[in-house]
Protein backbone atom coordinates (compact mmCIF):
# COMPACT_ATOMS: atom_id res chain seq x y z
CA UNK A 1 0.00 0.00 0.00
CA UNK A 2 1.49 3.69 -1.20
CA UNK A 3 0.99 6.13 1.71
CA UNK A 4 -0.90 9.21 0.28
CA UNK A 5 1.06 12.50 0.75
CA UNK A 6 -0.96 15.14 2.85
CA UNK A 7 -2.23 18.22 0.97
CA UNK A 8 -1.89 21.09 3.96
CA UNK A 9 -4.63 23.28 2.25
CA UNK A 10 -6.71 20.75 1.23
CA UNK A 11 -9.75 22.32 3.38
CA UNK A 12 -7.95 25.53 3.24
CA UNK A 13 -8.02 28.92 1.16
CA UNK A 14 -5.08 30.73 3.14
CA UNK A 15 -7.53 33.07 5.31
CA UNK A 16 -8.28 32.72 9.27
CA UNK A 17 -11.94 33.32 10.40
CA UNK A 18 -12.84 36.78 11.64
CA UNK A 19 -12.13 37.22 15.50
CA UNK A 20 -9.02 34.87 14.83
CA UNK A 21 -5.98 36.04 17.18
CA UNK A 22 -3.41 36.22 13.80
CA UNK A 23 -0.08 36.17 15.05
CA UNK A 24 2.02 34.89 17.98
CA UNK A 25 2.34 38.86 19.35
CA UNK A 26 1.53 39.86 22.65
CA UNK A 27 -2.27 40.91 22.39
CA UNK A 28 -4.33 42.98 25.15
CA UNK A 29 -7.98 41.57 25.47
CA UNK A 30 -10.56 42.71 27.74
CA UNK A 31 -13.63 40.83 28.60
CA UNK A 32 -17.14 42.76 28.20
CA UNK A 33 -20.99 42.01 28.21
CA UNK A 34 -22.65 42.50 24.98
CA UNK A 35 -24.66 45.03 24.84
CA UNK A 36 -26.25 43.60 21.24
CA UNK A 37 -25.60 41.13 18.53
CA UNK A 38 -21.72 41.70 17.67
CA UNK A 39 -19.96 39.73 14.90
CA UNK A 40 -16.72 38.00 15.13
CA UNK A 41 -14.07 40.13 14.42
CA UNK A 42 -15.84 43.51 14.12
CA UNK A 43 -15.18 46.67 15.62
CA UNK A 44 -16.81 47.39 19.10
CA UNK A 45 -17.41 50.39 21.29
CA UNK A 46 -18.80 51.10 24.94
CA UNK A 47 -22.17 52.25 25.23
CA UNK A 48 -23.51 52.28 28.70
CA UNK A 49 -21.13 49.95 30.23
CA UNK A 50 -21.38 46.96 27.64
CA UNK A 51 -19.98 46.48 24.14
CA UNK A 52 -21.78 47.37 20.88
CA UNK A 53 -20.99 47.01 17.23
CA UNK A 54 -19.14 50.04 16.21
CA UNK A 55 -20.76 52.05 13.19
CA UNK A 56 -17.86 53.84 12.46
CA UNK A 57 -14.34 54.97 14.19
CA UNK A 58 -12.80 55.42 16.69
CA UNK A 59 -13.32 52.14 18.97
CA UNK A 60 -12.34 50.17 21.92
CA UNK A 61 -11.60 47.11 20.02
CA UNK A 62 -12.41 43.88 18.41
CA UNK A 63 -14.43 40.95 19.50
CA UNK A 64 -13.02 37.91 19.31
CA UNK A 65 -14.42 34.73 18.14
CA UNK A 66 -16.38 32.17 19.51
CA UNK A 67 -14.37 28.98 20.86
CA UNK A 68 -16.54 26.33 20.11
CA UNK A 69 -15.94 22.80 22.62
CA UNK A 70 -18.69 20.90 21.11
CA UNK A 71 -19.70 21.43 17.66
CA UNK A 72 -20.92 17.78 16.59
CA UNK A 73 -23.99 19.09 16.22
CA UNK A 74 -23.63 22.47 14.34
CA UNK A 75 -23.58 22.38 10.58
CA UNK A 76 -22.01 25.29 8.46
CA UNK A 77 -24.52 27.56 8.43
CA UNK A 78 -24.66 27.42 11.88
CA UNK A 79 -21.43 28.52 12.33
CA UNK A 80 -21.06 31.06 9.51
CA UNK A 81 -24.13 32.86 11.23
CA UNK A 82 -23.21 32.69 14.50
CA UNK A 83 -22.09 36.01 16.56
CA UNK A 84 -22.11 37.19 20.57
CA UNK A 85 -25.93 37.31 21.68
CA UNK A 86 -26.75 40.25 23.91
CA UNK A 87 -25.83 39.64 27.62
CA UNK A 88 -23.24 37.23 26.79
CA UNK A 89 -19.42 37.86 28.19
CA UNK A 90 -17.03 38.13 25.04
CA UNK A 91 -13.38 38.97 24.60
CA UNK A 92 -12.39 42.30 22.80
CA UNK A 93 -8.60 42.34 20.84
CA UNK A 94 -6.95 45.85 22.05
CA UNK A 95 -3.57 45.69 21.06
CA UNK A 96 -2.55 43.19 18.63
CA UNK A 97 -3.34 41.30 15.52
CA UNK A 98 -6.36 39.92 14.22
CA UNK A 99 -8.27 38.90 11.38
CA UNK A 100 -10.91 40.71 10.80
CA UNK A 101 -14.13 41.19 8.00
CA UNK A 102 -13.34 44.04 5.35
CA UNK A 103 -15.92 45.55 3.00
CA UNK A 104 -13.74 46.70 0.65
CA UNK A 105 -10.98 45.40 -0.88
CA UNK A 106 -7.84 46.47 1.10
CA UNK A 107 -3.88 45.74 0.60
CA UNK A 108 -1.43 45.11 3.04
CA UNK A 109 0.46 48.36 4.48
CA UNK A 110 -2.87 50.43 3.93
CA UNK A 111 -4.60 52.34 6.98
CA UNK A 112 -7.88 50.56 8.20
CA UNK A 113 -10.93 52.34 9.52
CA UNK A 114 -14.64 51.19 10.39
CA UNK A 115 -17.73 51.35 8.23
CA UNK A 116 -21.16 51.23 9.46
CA UNK A 117 -21.81 47.89 9.74
CA UNK A 118 -18.66 47.82 12.19
CA UNK A 119 -16.76 45.94 9.27
CA UNK A 120 -12.83 47.41 8.38
CA UNK A 121 -12.40 49.23 5.01
CA UNK A 122 -9.31 51.32 3.89
CA UNK A 123 -8.87 54.64 5.65
CA UNK A 124 -9.46 57.87 3.62
CA UNK A 125 -7.82 60.91 4.18
CA UNK A 126 -10.48 62.88 6.23
CA UNK A 127 -11.19 59.36 8.08
CA UNK A 128 -10.05 58.01 11.56
CA UNK A 129 -7.33 55.16 11.32
CA UNK A 130 -8.29 52.36 13.98
CA UNK A 131 -5.05 49.98 12.54
CA UNK A 132 -3.45 48.93 9.53
CA UNK A 133 -3.94 45.83 7.36
CA UNK A 134 -1.02 43.06 7.50
CA UNK A 135 -2.37 40.93 4.43
CA UNK A 136 -4.70 42.00 1.36
CA UNK A 137 -7.84 40.76 0.92
CA UNK A 138 -10.90 41.11 -1.73
CA UNK A 139 -14.04 42.70 -0.21
CA UNK A 140 -16.14 39.66 1.93
CA UNK A 141 -12.50 38.13 3.15
CA UNK A 142 -10.43 38.09 6.04
CA UNK A 143 -7.81 40.88 6.70
CA UNK A 144 -4.99 40.59 9.35
CA UNK A 145 -5.27 43.83 11.20
CA UNK A 146 -2.48 45.18 13.39
CA UNK A 147 -4.50 47.92 15.76
CA UNK A 148 -3.13 49.54 19.19
CA UNK A 149 -5.23 51.15 22.27
CA UNK A 150 -6.37 54.42 20.99
CA UNK A 151 -7.29 56.97 23.45
CA UNK A 152 -9.92 59.54 22.74
CA UNK A 153 -7.93 63.21 22.12
CA UNK A 154 -9.85 66.53 23.36
CA UNK A 155 -11.50 68.12 20.87
CA UNK A 156 -9.57 71.29 21.69
CA UNK A 157 -6.65 71.80 22.95
CA UNK A 158 -4.62 74.71 24.06
CA UNK A 159 -1.03 75.81 21.90
CA UNK A 160 1.69 74.55 24.49
CA UNK A 161 4.17 77.11 25.53
CA UNK A 162 6.95 78.08 23.57
CA UNK A 163 9.85 77.58 25.33
CA UNK A 164 10.51 81.75 25.27
CA UNK A 165 7.50 82.33 26.77
CA UNK A 166 8.37 80.29 29.44
CA UNK A 167 12.10 81.79 29.60
CA UNK A 168 10.11 85.01 30.28
CA UNK A 169 7.74 83.68 32.49
CA UNK A 170 10.74 82.70 35.04
CA UNK A 171 12.72 85.34 34.10
CA UNK A 172 12.59 88.78 36.47
CA UNK A 173 14.34 90.93 34.67
CA UNK A 174 11.76 90.63 31.73
CA UNK A 175 9.09 92.06 33.95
Amino acid sequence: MKGIIPDGKLYMDGQLGAGTVATLEDSSVNTLTAGGPIGFGTAVTIKDGKAVQAAGAPIYGVALKRTYMNADHFYQEDIDNDKWGEGEVLGVLRDGTIAVPVSADADAQENATVDANGQFKPAGASDTVVGVFLSSANAGETAQLQTRVQLAQPTSQAAPPTQASQLDKNNPASK
